[in-house]
């Protein structure tokens, strides 16, 4: 009987979370960390003399966040160039001022993505998402596999960010704004 419950569980769990496309994680996690790095004011970012790369993640998405880390980890063998890093899994309903972060790497939720948003600002770091949809609630860079690999920033929420890319990103990106995503 209690195995049978378990299974009722895991399965009612697996339903609740999002669906993701692995070779789109797979992407982004190769190179989301690459744009951290074109942050001309990533010193200042630095914790602790390390990049503190956030993914939050909705409680059920757990699983999903971890992979995340794992294939980061194994590909990048605890640097990103010649910066450290830490990878902190948070959960949204966790996220707050407080957080440790020198970038964040959100991926699906059901929440309120203007949290997300204005924690970013006032923190000052770069904010990537899984999905494209959420630039326009103030993140700012999405990528997405078409018939190429595109990178998309989303021009409005660049303004109004505490980052500074080299000039060789913004010639590569495709800009979006909130209002014709």
């Amino acid at each position: 009987m209690k195995k049978i419950i378990f299974l009722i569980l895991t399965l009612a769990n697996l339903l609740y979370a999002h669906n993701y496309n692995e070779v789109l994680l797979k992407a982004q996690a190769s190179i989301f960390p690459k744009i951290v790095l074109l942050d001309k004011k990533l010193s200042n970012k630095l914790i602790d003399g390390k990049i503190v790369y956030t993914i939050v993640y909705d409680k059920n998405d757990y699983q999903t966040a971890l992979d995340i880390r794992k294939f980061i980890d194994e590909s990048y063998d605890g640097h990103f160039d010649e910066y450290e890093y830490k990878i902190s899994l948070v959960e949204f309903s966790d996220l707050s001022n407080e957080t440790q972060a020198s970038a964040i790497y959100v991926l699906n939720t059901s929440m309120n993505m203007q949290k997300v948003a204005k924690i970013v600002k006032e923190k000052g770091v770069v904010a990537f998402s899984y999905d494209l949809e959420n630039l326009k609630q103030g993140l700012l860079f999405s990528l997405l596999l078409e018939k190429s690999t595109v990178l998309y920033l989303n021009k409005e929420n660049l303004d109004t960010q505490k980052v500074d890319f080299l000039d060789s990103l913004l010639q590569i990106v495709k800009f979006i704004d909130n209002d014709n995503g």
